[in-house]
């Protein structure tokens, strides 16, 4: 009657409920891994040290013959034995307080081959202000990096601190004489954080897309002309929201340092490097000593203000 009423044949009806059978048998809840099952899931996951992921195990499971279950199934039976990474401890991000306490060097290239310049940039790290720059051809060698920072010193003055990374032009004998000649603590980055340096790699982009912008739009001129432009661009023109709507210019004339006694200074930081180093507790420790005693003896003075996470 049920063929007749869908107009089908009775073969093809039976067909349908055998189909239908089927897929019915197949629905509902999967399978629910046994209390002895989970045990030992949980025992191989301990056993490997936590090292076999639930994909893993999943395949274990069906190599034992304990059951054939998915990887976020087994997930679930080990979800309360996994270890949370806990989020890495921010580090320390400081700001100095004053015009020409902290200075850094670095540099940026532009072209390639034989065409390769190198544009050396000597910054004050409270009011961004491009102080002084150098553009020489191919890489930038030590006395490039030397003549550009006598040229800053004569007609800006010595800051108290110069930052540097960690390339052999900051580390020569004749770098190292024109820093003790007018008194200049060195500051070096740790490895592996370009961070720290940050205020100057922001510089370095912001010197670049300036550069390529006044190049797309056909302002006619060489390589030098176009970066001048830029400069002031960065120096004199454009108001920084970090620094409260002002220009670099007008924030490192405001905020001039006072007078300090470089020598007393220069002694503080050797004291507080030295017990840093008795303190130490391991090499990494050891080496980041001299700069952890630079930062705490500006800090002590007033130079350098904490605002956030820690420096390792």
């Amino acid at each position: 009657m049920m063929a007749e009423v869908l107009s089908i044949s009775p073969r093809a009806l039976k067909q349908w409920e055998d189909r239908d059978g089927r897929e019915r048998r197949r629905q509902g809840r999967p399978e629910v891994i046994s209390a002895e099952a989970r045990e030992r899931i949980r025992e191989c996951y301990a056993a490997h040290y936590k090292q076999w992921g639930p994909r893993v195990l999943a395949d274990w499971c069906r190599r034992e013959g304990l059951g054939n279950w998915s990887a976020s199934t087994v997930g679930r039976v080990i979800a309360d034995l996994v270890d949370r990474r806990t989020k890495p401890e921010a580090r320390r991000r400081y700001e100095i307080t004053a015009s020409d306490v902290m200075w850094s060097e670095d540099g940026t290239s532009f072209g390639r081959g034989r065409r390769k310049r190198e544009l050396l940039v000597i910054q004050d790290e409270h009011a961004r202000k491009k102080l002084q720059t150098r553009l020489v051809r191919g890489s930038a060698s030590e006395a490039n990096a030397v003549t550009n920072l006598r040229a800053a010193f004569e007609e800006h003055g010595a800051p108290l601190v110069l930052k540097h990374d960690g390339a052999s032009v900051f580390h020569g004998a004749e770098m190292r004489r024109l820093l003790d000649e007018y008194g200049v603590l060195d500051l070096t980055s740790p490895p592996y954080w370009p961070g720290y340096n940050g205020k100057q790699e922001r510089s370095m982009r912001d010197i670049h897309s300036m550069e390529l912008a006044i190049r797309r739009h056909g302002v006619k001129g060489s390589l030098r002309q176009r970066l001048d432009l830029a400069l002031h661009d960065l120096n004199d023109e454009r108001p920084r929201p970090m620094l409260g709507g002002l220009t670099a210019s007008e924030v490192y004339a405001r905020d001039a340092v006072d007078e300090v006694d470089r020598t007393k200074l220069a002694e503080e930081v050797r004291q507080e490097t030295r017990r840093l180093r008795a303190q130490a507790r391991s090499w990494h420790e050891r080496r980041a000593s001299r700069r952890r005693a630079v930062e705490m003896v500006l800090s002590r003075h007033g130079f350098l203000v904490e605002i956030g996470g820690s420096v390792n």
